[in-house]
């Protein structure tokens, strides 16, 4: 029995000491499982923490993201300026319609405000009258960014001119003349803009600094304007004395032409092209009525009176060509006219206006005092300022002109179409075989055509100007284009005579005089020459 009991209770302790070692050891394995959780989590913490670190930007780090946002957002304000500029600029068209917009706040700048301004600075100098001076130097800092934008753009133009120019001046032809006359003349357009831009700049900073309360301005600004006005003045009366000499010539050569011509025969009161018609069909009925002449027993009474009414017919319709021609001889005249007068005016007011910078120099460095500086420059600004407001009146003219009456100067002859011709029968065929003229649009109410007179950006299409070079190319084509091919031999002489008179002959298109009478005998170049020769009666 004590066996038993002593083999129960050693089974019992057993049992009790394994109980104690798995309950030892399963509080071991839940402190440990602790354990791991803890550090997993702190570590979980530490990775997060450090995530966060790295997200967050040091402080360099934020000024170079923020300085590539500044970057960014630059870039795309200047995509969007760049945009909008070639919106403007884009094309020589578009830059040139900007130009005369701009041109006109910039006559008033500089014709109005400029020389009314110095003689108002001027007073207020000379009274101590700091308001009325500080006024002036607000005007002259507007004004001069006027001039800035306006100049600036006038020299981009010339530049992109003289490109153009570079790449077409060495052709021949009709289409060839206006870039051999860029290329000689844009260069100087550019270097006057150029200086104009120079002059503007400084003259704006001076006011700036007016503006800002140093009323004397700062002297060497001041010579600097004055020697860009100076300079750009002397280059452009530099430029106007052979335009004035040869302009001088041309109508004078012009006047010998019309004073040879006819002054019997009686004006056209018709469309052109019914005279050219009107002939060609009158020698071919001579023609027809020529030929029982040369047959056995010679013509009759009746026919030799119906031929000589015939040639008389002739005789007519010749002279009406002469008097045509005649016509726009006088016309050309008047444009060498009015030519010769601007270009005079122009010769001096920016005479003058190169002695009113020399007295700017002078005032500036202090060796001149007094009104003398800005009474030359009002002398100067008024001439100028009389030249740009007759450009104006007479191109608002032309443009109420042709809205009001569009059949005043209505093309007077066929025109060539796509195909290089004007027609496909014979030019000396019936009229009825003739196009009928493009209606006109109808003509404008007074109103509408007021409007028309303010809208300086637009150009006329076909005006008086254009309908005395349709004549002239008419008359001076050759017999194998349709609209020339009825003019006799000597009234188309007279007309080639006078094209060499106008400047559109054979060495200002790099032609013999074979090659340059083939290409008017060319109906392929018919719109060609007509925008030559209209060109060429500009009194620009």
């Amino acid at each position: 029995m004590e066996e038993t009991a002593v083999e129960e209770q050693r089974l019992e302790e057993d049992t009790a000491a394994v109980e104690e070692q798995r309950r030892q050891e399963e509080a071991a394995a839940e402190e440990l499982r602790q354990q791991e959780e803890a550090a997993a989590a702190q570590e979980q913490r530490r990775q997060e923490e450090a995530a966060a670190t790295q997200e967050q930007p040091q402080p360099e780090e934020k000024r170079r993201r923020s300085r590539l946002r500044r970057l960014f957002s630059a870039g795309t304000t200047l995509k969007k300026v760049t945009g909008k500029i070639k919106q403007i600029l884009g094309t020589p068209s578009k830059a040139d319609k900007t130009k005369k917009v701009l041109d006109q706040p910039d006559t008033v700048a500089n014709r109005i405000n400029a020389p009314t301004e110095g003689g108002v600075r001027m007073h207020g100098q000379a009274t101590s009258d700091t308001g009325q001076v500080q006024a002036t130097a607000i005007v002259a800092q507007v004004d001069t960014g006027i001039n800035t934008v306006t100049d600036a753009l006038g020299a981009f133009n010339d530049g992109r001119a003289l490109l153009a120019a570079r790449k077409d001046r060495k052709g021949s032809g009709p289409e060839s003349h206006k870039p051999r006359k860029d290329w000689k003349g844009k260069p100087l357009g550019v270097a006057q803009n150029s200086s104009m831009v120079v002059g503007d700049i400084s003259g704006m900073a001076n006011a700036a600094v007016r503006n800002a309360g140093q009323l004397a301005g700062v002297p060497a600004l001041g010579e600097v304007t004055g020697g860009a006005s100076v300079f750009y003045s002397t280059l452009i009366a530099i430029r106007e004395v052979p335009v004035v000499w040869s302009t001088y010539n041309k109508n004078r050569a012009l006047k010998e032409m019309v004073e040879e011509a006819s002054g019997e025969a009686p004006a056209n009161e018709g469309r052109l092209q019914d005279v050219l018609d009107r002939l060609g069909q009158v020698r071919q009925r001579l023609a027809q009525a020529e030929a029982p002449r040369e047959q056995a027993g010679g013509p009759s009474a009746d026919e030799e009176t119906a031929v000589a009414a015939l040639r008389n017919q002739i005789l007519e319709l010749n002279h009406l060509l002469e008097a045509e021609l005649a016509h726009i001889g006088q016309y050309a005249r008047h444009k060498q006219h009015t030519k010769l007068g601007k270009r005079i005016t122009s010769l001096g007011g920016n005479t003058v206006r190169a002695a009113g910078g020399g007295l700017a120099i002078a005032g500036a460095a202090g060796a001149l005092s007094g009104p003398a500086a800005p009474a030359v420059a009002g002398v100067a600004a008024a001439l100028l300022l009389g030249n740009a407001l007759y450009k104006g009146a007479r191109a608002g003219s032309n443009r109420y002109v042709a809205a009001r009456h569009p059949d005043r100067w209505a093309r007077p002859t066929s025109a060539q179409d796509d195909s290089g011709t004007e027609r496909a029968e014979s030019p000396t065929s019936a009229s009825a075989s003739a196009p009928a003229p493009a209606p006109a649009p109808a003509p404008a109410e007074r109103r509408d055509a007021l409007k028309e007179f303010f809208k300086v950006t637009k150009s006329v299409q076909q005006g008086e100007r254009h309908f005395m070079a349709q004549k002239l190319y008419a008359l001076a084509a050759g017999p194998d284009v349709p609209v020339g091919s009825n003019v006799a031999d000597d009234i188309r002489e007279s007309a080639r005579a006078m094209l060499i008179v106008l400047k559109a002959g054979p060495s200002q298109h790099k032609q013999s005089r074979e090659e340059w009478e083939a290409s008017l005998n060319n109906s392929a170049l018919q719109t060609a020459w007509e925008k030559e020769i209209t060109s060429q009666l500009s009194s620009a």
